[in-house]
């Protein structure tokens, strides 16, 4: 699976509906599901630790300091059980980087993990100092692949912490800054820090002096963030208020909310109700890329079950 372009995932008017059913995957994975495996090998006699991520970013943020965040599940594969961060300690010390193992055989890990939507183990993330998500490499993850983001990481994450504090200065100095927040929101959401573009969109979304097709955009991108991050109920419940309050003037609205709420459907293999929904989302607003996103998603779903 390739991550590496995720603005793809909510602004380009066609997607391919596989990147928009992983969160299913995600769910299975974070909550334990699998079976079959055994016990999970812990990290040491003591047990794996419970990670405060957002401590640990702040603490990063306070020092200059970017993060390696290795999130593994131990007991699961050879590559989870590598321990290659603490191989490679040394190095990351010495480059002025914080390293992070993040077990999810630890159920507040696992809480942690959700927004980063895994749905597989080891994955490896480069975060900046303020939590920007600079790369994400799932497996292979070799010791040759981690020196070269240990060399890399630090311009990188000068380079986006800056941007991220020009965007959030021009939210603080605007006047109207519903067009500066949503600008901050896609910038979070090409980073795949789409924890963090959720409260900005849901202030766009709920402003009703701000323009109409805005409001629709970033509406269904925090119904499509909530996916993200396996908080299916809350992306419906945001679908759903988008086409009860924009939808009665907006045939556009009703596009895009439909749209989310067929994604869901499909990764749920609700197909019949997903195809419904598409199918709805086409004819009410044949031109809209949501409408073409629909197409899409619609032509790849599987025949109908009982």
């Amino acid at each position: 699976m390739n991550l590496a372009s995720p603005s793809s995932y909510w602004v380009t008017p066609v997607v391919s509906l596989k990147f928009v059913l992983l969160y299913v995957a995600l769910t299975s994975l974070v909550l334990g599901c699998r079976t079959g495996l055994g016990p999970p090998t812990p990290l040491s006699s003591t047990g794996p630790a419970t990670v405060d991520l957002d401590a640990e970013v702040a603490r990063a943020d306070s020092q200059g300091k970017p993060i390696l965040l290795l999130v593994t599940e131990p007991g699961h594969s050879a590559a989870d059980n590598s321990r290659l961060i603490r191989r490679c300690s040394k190095n990351i010390t010495e480059h002025g980087i914080i390293s992070i193992e993040l077990d999810i055989n630890v159920s507040r890990n696992r809480a942690t993990a959700l927004r980063f939507h895994i749905t597989n183990t080891p994955v490896l993330f480069c975060l900046s100092p303020k939590g920007l998500i600079i790369n994400r490499d799932e497996a292979p993850i070799t010791k040759s692949l981690l020196f070269q983001r240990i060399e890399g990481i630090g311009a990188k994450a000068t380079e986006l912490d800056e941007k991220l504090g020009l965007l959030q200065g021009s939210v603080a100095q605007s006047s109207n800054a519903t067009p500066a927040e949503f600008e901050l929101a896609n910038f979070f959401l090409a980073q795949q820090n789409a924890r963090e573009a959720i409260p900005l969109l849901e202030t766009v979304a709920r402003t009703e002096a701000a323009n109409t097709t805005l409001r629709i955009s970033a509406w269904a991108n925090l119904a499509r963030a909530h996916l993200w991050v396996a908080e299916p109920e809350k992306g419906r419940h945001e679908a759903a208020a988008l086409i009860a309050v924009l939808g009665p003037r907006s045939a556009e609205a009703r596009a895009a909310g439909n749209y989310v709420l067929g994604i869901q459907d499909a990764a749920a293999r609700r197909t019949a109700r997903a195809r419904q929904e598409f199918e709805i989302a086409i004819n009410a607003a044949p031109d809209s890329p949501y409408a073409k996103q629909a197409a899409a998603a619609l032509a790849m779903l599987p025949g109908e079950e009982n």
